[in-house]
């Protein structure tokens, strides 16, 4: 299978570089803020990705997180099955919680979760613009958690004209359907607005697979409201302000665990955030401020009206909340034809509370409450950053970041991106990055806790190259990653009470290869992805250093292969086929008490999607998914969708 991949990959490459183009946008042009300050695409060193408006608006019908698991280097391990279930983000074979999420450049958060990591299921597809992807260690302009790299996700903004009504209605399998609605305009010369909301509900399947696979699980249902408001401001020509509150929340049946239904057990959540921010041109550059407020709450009710056979509880509530609060200032200048000087301050201030209560045949337990008076950290850091453009072809980015934590002090990070551009045809790329993960607040703070842990540290090396056409719109790229992460944080049992306790212990390594490459042939499109990564734990065991591969639910192999063809003005069809290679699982079974190591085989799900603009307001959609019904597992114990489908109209007006 992987080597017809690298022949199909292959033969892509010279045909991207040979062929003329047509309706593709050129690499030039695009410009990203990924790095805090505008640039286009083709003049940044880093590995980036960029999910432009037109896929999102071909990909609608599915999730935020279908989208990213599409993406090479990512696996989004939880995307196939039943809406509402948890989703763990990896980049590079990396494990949740190395992957940093941010809106419009604004980390986000749930320090409520053991990883600090941000929820997928809250997020609407359809109030994004644009995600930008950057793999590698990004610590020097993000701060914690972006060990992996950042996703970079871009809500829409107001339409210039006074009045924009965007409206999406689908449906599909398994009942499920959407309704989305983005009003936006600018009211005047100064003053702007955009307002969205999400509806999406779905029957669903039963999270939980059964033994038998008699399919007489019961279907757990997920039900998403999504909504955000924001008012742009202009004071002159200098200054622009802008204010925006966005209210996400689902609620989601969900199952006792592995193979085990449970009829009444309901997940809540809810994401409620506020923010402003400035910019203002002054001296020849640019200043930007931001505040972001974030208030999170989970709860996890398992009601007694049915009690599963396995079940070790009648009744159980989990119930956990968060707030977060981060302020940023920087600026960027000119300094001549060729650099570009960031330099910024930020501050985050983390807190949460969480309570457990269960009851069984031997009575209630309750866990002692965590306060958020207790639970609480903040940080504050300093970075700069200075890049180099069109030095004869070179070019780079070099900056630091020194971060304070209030409880284990201070640390550095750093990075260098040097590039070389040869013509228009070559761009040659090796990047250095440290980055660091704080000790989380459960890791801190819970029974479990320890107030002495250090941050997680890694060093990440890159390189590769970048081919591109003629007129740089197609591009062949390669990248070699290879990322190092000391003083892991891991779980460490004790002979003690509590049993247990979160020390730094252990060092984790990830390499590999990633190869993509997108070409426009007349009316055809294709793309193709291709990644290899190589987890590696090591460990000590009896006082020696143990090294073993640790890649759980995620593969060493995955590619993706894509096919669009433009048959008239008004009708797309494309087809994309996805392969995952053979993983590693684990799960605890409930009749033997004891966790279950397991084998999980490859896969391949074809999807085809097709779109006809009735006019040039309203197009009509169809996404078929898994079309040959491919039976596969994810995670052990639980289902995942087979043949699925969604038809919709998009309108605009």
């Amino acid at each position: 299978m992987f080597k017809s991949l690298f022949f199909c990959s292959g033969l892509l490459c010279v045909a991207s570089l040979s062929m003329a183009q047509n309706n593709v946008t050129n690499l030039n042009e695009v410009v990203v803020t990924a790095n805090k300050v505008p640039q286009k695409q083709l003049q940044t060193g880093k590995v980036l990705t960029v999910i432009s408006k037109e896929i999102l608006e071909r990909n609608v019908g599915k999730s935020l997180g279908e989208l990213l698991n599409q993406q090479v280097g990512m696996q989004v391990v939880g995307s196939q099955l039943t809406l509402g279930a948890n989703q763990e983000v990896s980049i590079r074979g990396l494990s949740n919680g190395y992957a940093l999420l941010l809106m419009d450049g604004i980390p986000l958060n749930d320090p409520s979760t053991i990883g600090n990591y941000f929820d997928l299921n809250v997020i609407s597809i359809d109030q994004i613009e644009r995600i930008e992807i950057l793999k590698g260690g990004q610590s020097t302009l993000y701060g914690s958690d972006a060990v992996g790299g950042v996703i970079n996700i871009i809500r829409k903004k107001a339409s210039t004209k006074p009045f924009s009504a965007q409206a999406n209605l689908s449906g599909g399998s398994y009942g499920t359907w959407k309704g989305a609605l983005n009003l936006s305009g600018t009211l005047s010369k100064n003053s702007s607005y955009a307002v969205a909301y999400t509806k999406l509900y779905s029957k669903g399947i039963s999270q939980a697979a059964n033994k038998k696979d008699d399919n007489l699980n019961e279907k757990d249902a997920f039900n998403q409201d999504a909504f955000r408001a924001q008012f742009q401001q202009k004071f002159g020509a200098n200054l622009t302000t802008k204010v925006f509150v966005t209210n996400e929340t689902y609620r989601a049946d969900i199952d006792n665990g592995a193979f085990s239904d449970d009829k009444d057990f309901v997940a809540n959540s809810r994401s409620t955030q506020i923010g402003v921010g400035a910019e203002y041109f002054v001296g020849g550059g640019k200043l930007v401020a931001n505040y972001h407020y974030n208030d999170l709450k989970r709860s996890y009710i398992n009601d007694s009206n049915y009690v599963a056979p396995d079940a070790y509880d009648k009744y159980s509530a989990s119930n956990y909340g968060a707030k977060t609060n981060y302020a940023e200032l920087y600026g960027s200048w000119s300094l001549g034809k060729n650099i570009t000087w960031l330099v910024g301050a930020e501050y985050r201030a983390q807190k949460m509370n969480q309570t457990y209560l269960s009851i069984s045949d031997w009575g209630p337990y309750e866990d002692a409450p965590l306060s958020d008076a207790l639970a609480n950290v903040n940080q504050v850091s300093g970075y700069t950053s200075f890049n180099l453009n069109n030095l004869g072809g070179f070019g780079a980015e070099a900056g630091g970041r020194y971060n304070h934590h209030s409880l284990y002090g201070n640390n550095f990070t750093y990075t260098l991106n040097p590039y070389y551009l040869l013509g228009k045809n070559l761009k040659v790329l090796a990047n250095l990055y440290s980055s660091f993960k704080s000790p989380t607040l459960y890791q801190l703070y819970s029974p479990y806790g320890n107030t002495a842990l250090n941050p997680e540290k890694s060093f990440t090396q890159e390189g590769g190259f970048q081919l591109f056409s003629n007129n740089q719109q197609s591009y062949f790229r390669a990248v070699y990653f290879n990322t190092t992460i000391n003083d892991v944080i891991i779980f460490q049992s004790i002979s003690t009470a509590p049993y247990g306790k979160y020390v730094n212990f252990n060092k984790q390594a990830s390499k590999g290869l990633e190869l993509d490459a997108q070409a426009q042939l007349g009316k055809f499109n294709l793309s193709a992805t291709y990644t290899h990564q190589i987890g590696e734990l090591t460990t000590k065991v009896a006082g020696k250093d143990t090294t073993y591969k640790n890649l759980i639910r995620r593969p060493e192999n995955a590619f993706t292969l894509s096919l669009g063809y433009q048959a008239s003005s008004k009708l797309y069809v494309s087809s994309t086929l996805r392969g995952v290679g053979a993983r590693k699982d684990t799960y605890y079974d409930n009749d033997q008490f004891k966790s279950i190591n397991v084998d999980l085989d490859a896969y391949q799900l074809l999807d085809v999607y097709g779109e006809y603009h009735i006019n040039s307001k309203i197009k009509a959609y169809a996404d078929l998914r898994n079309i040959l019904n491919t039976k596969f597992v994810e995670i052990t114990g639980y289902q995942t969708r087979q043949f699925n489908a969604s038809i919709g109209l998009s309108l605009q007006f």
